[in-house]
């Protein structure tokens, strides 16, 4: 028996000039990243926080447990460390 079909194939990456398609690409691919950094947090046990920025200036947030509170901890914790850092410096 000989295959009449090719089956799933690659293609190649290129930009859409249609912007239906950009906006249902977008829509897409936004939902996939979310839901790969959901399985990333889930299944490595870390705080993840993604902000995606639309050509229509809109903002899409995912954050486990929140973007507000990740953006929060590590501007804490960055500025303690440059504290330190500028003390040694004076040293």
């Amino acid at each position: 028996m000989h295959r009449k079909r090719k089956g799933r194939q690659r293609i190649q990456m290129t930009r859409s000039k249609k912007a239906s398609t950009l906006l249902v690409t977008f829509s897409k691919c936004c939902c996939g990243l979310f839901t790969n950094a959901s399985e990333i947090s889930i299944l490595c046990g870390v705080e993840i926080a993604i902000i995606v920025f639309s050509r229509g200036k809109k903002v899409f947030s995912f954050g486990d447990p929140s973007v507000k509170m990740i953006v929060d901890s590590s501007l804490t914790k960055n500025h303690a460390w440059i504290s330190v850092v500028e003390q040694v410096r004076c040293l």
